[in-house]
This record gives structure tokens, sequence and C-alpha cells, in this order.
């Protein structure tokens, strides 16, 4: 007798459990979004500069850090350039300051030659003097005032190729700032396209890299749950293969929901629901803060609420 109530309670006991687990996986089921494949931003690092490569500083796989310096393109043509511009600026500097001593003493014979002509004429009014003085200091004064004239307009002439010089300058500058090649963000160099030694071009890509720090996973989800999911929703991304260090909850990692595909689209054939495969689906991305580096980009995930 004891041993058919034994029996009867092991029955109950086992159903109840039954009920609780069917229970709490229709409940999971709900909460169930999609699976994905997790992604990262990609960079091709590349330069504008023409020349040698004189370092290649990263290999594949290894991390970076937001500029960073990844490579270095020859310098010494570039450099040569700006000192024949800094050599040509300093003459001018030379040449401008020559020109301004010249302009002072002719605004001092310019003020000279307006004393002396306005005795003349007074003079002459007064019959003292006569008409050819007044019209030779006349003419000389005119001739001062046009060669201070001329000096004030080298002087602006000179000044003009001296900004253009500095253009220059500033253009040679650039183009040196360019061949020091940096790291755009933080992140995994993924492939090395160049080595020292071979010549880079304008627009040639030197590494491939991604993002670390930041990756996102795009899942779809139909149209009945599109409702249930907002701009700046709180996800979880459980990570879809075994880490022995991480247990429990700690699988479950928290993302956000940052973009929302405004059309629906046909499921993808490597999509992967708990639904039919033929309805229209839309096209959700949640973003994963990496903090402790556990996701690589090509990882299989699973989304839940």
């Amino acid at each position: 007798m004891n041993e058919k109530k034994r029996l009867q309670k092991n029955c109950i006991t086992f159903i109840t459990l039954s009920l609780i687990v069917f229970s709490c996986n229709q409940e999971s089921d709900k909460d169930f979004l999609g699976s994905a494949v997790v992604e990262s931003r990609t960079y091709l690092v590349a330069t504008t500069a023409q020349g040698s490569i004189v370092s290649m500083n990263k290999d594949e796989g290894q991390q970076v850090f937001k500029n960073e310096l990844l490579a270095v393109i020859d310098t010494v043509p570039l450099t040569l350039q700006k000192q024949e511009i800094i050599s040509g600026m300093s003459e001018l500097a030379a040449s401008i300051s020559s020109q301004e001593a010249q302009n002072k003493s002719l605004a001092t014979d310019v003020a000279g030659a307006e004393r002396e002509f306005g005795r003349a004429e007074q003079l002459a009014k007064q019959g003292s003097a006569t008409e050819q003085l007044r019209d030779n200091l006349g003419t000389q004064l005119q001739s001062t005032q046009l060669k201070l004239m001329a000096s004030k307009h080298m002087i602006s002439s000179l000044q003009a190729k001296d900004r253009g010089l500095i253009i220059k300058l500033r253009e040679i500058e650039d183009l040196i700032r360019r061949c020091y090649v940096l790291a755009p963000a933080n992140g995994i160099i993924f492939t090395r396209y160049r080595n020292p030694g071979e010549v880079a071009g304008p627009g040639n890509p030197l590494f491939e890299m991604g993002e670390f720090d930041t990756l996102y996973a795009d899942f779809f989800i139909p149209q009945a749950l599109l409702a249930s999911i907002k701009y700046g929703q709180t996800v979880r991304i459980r990570v879809d293969f075994d880490v022995p260090h991480v247990k429990g909850k700690e699988r479950l990692l928290p993302a956000t929901v940052t973009w929302i595909g405004s059309e629906a689209e046909f499921s993808p054939k490597n999509i992967q629901t708990r639904q039919s495969r033929n309805e229209l689906v839309f096209r959700v991305r949640a973003t994963i803060p990496n903090v402790n580096g556990m996701l690589k980009r090509g990882c299989p995930v699973e989304v839940w609420r």
C-alpha cells in the first residue's frame, strides 16, 4: 500500500514538473525574437598620398585603438618641397622688409616735396618766385608720389605671393599628414593588403578593420511583432555556443534596438524563425556593447526580449 502511494506521489510530482517546464517553455517562446549573426562596422583604411610604404605597424588579428598609427608613407619628396617653400617665404619676407623701408624713405621724400612745392606756390603768388620753379617742384612732387604708390603696389604684390606660398605650404603639410595613416576607430585588423617597400596609391586600401568594442546583430521579426519593438528598447543576446567560464544568465548580454526596417521583405533563405519562413518580415538591428570581448564577428546568437 505504501509502495502504491509512493508511486502515485512520484507520478503527481512528475506531471507537475512537466507542466511547469512546458509553461516555462511556452513563456520562453514568447520572448524569443530570432537568430542572427554578429557583425561589426568595417573600415577600408587607405591613404590619399602617393609613395613608397615605409612601415606597416599592424598585422592581421591585432587590436588597434582610434588614432593609432597604422602605416607610414615616404615623406622625403614632400619634405623637400616644404623646405623649398619655406626658403621662398624667407626670401619674400626679406624683400617685403626692404620694400617697406623704401616706402618710409619715399614717404619722407613726398612730405619734403610737398613742403617745397607749398612754399614755391606761395612765393609765386607773391611774385617772389618764378612759375618755372613752382612747376619743377610740382613735377618732382608728382614723381615722388608715383614712386611711393608703385612701392606700395610692390609690397601688395609681394604679400600676395607670400599668401600663395602659405597656401602651398599648408597643402604640403596636409599631404605629409596624410602619409601617416591612423586608425579610424577602436577595432581589430581583419586583412592587411600591403607590405613595407610596396607603392601605395591614393584610395588603395592598406588594411581592412572592424570595430570590436561595439558590435551589432540583424534579426527578422514578423509583422505581428513589429508593434512590440521600439527604438531604444533593451533586448538580450544569447551567445549560441558554450563558454566554459560563463554560466547561467551571464550568457545573456544586453543590447539596444537601434534600427528598424521601414519596409517588409521576404524571409531570407538562411533566416531561422519559429514561424513560417514564407511570411513577410522586418529587419531589426540590435547594437551590442562587447564589454568582455566575448563576441566576435560571425558568432551565431539568439535575440530575446
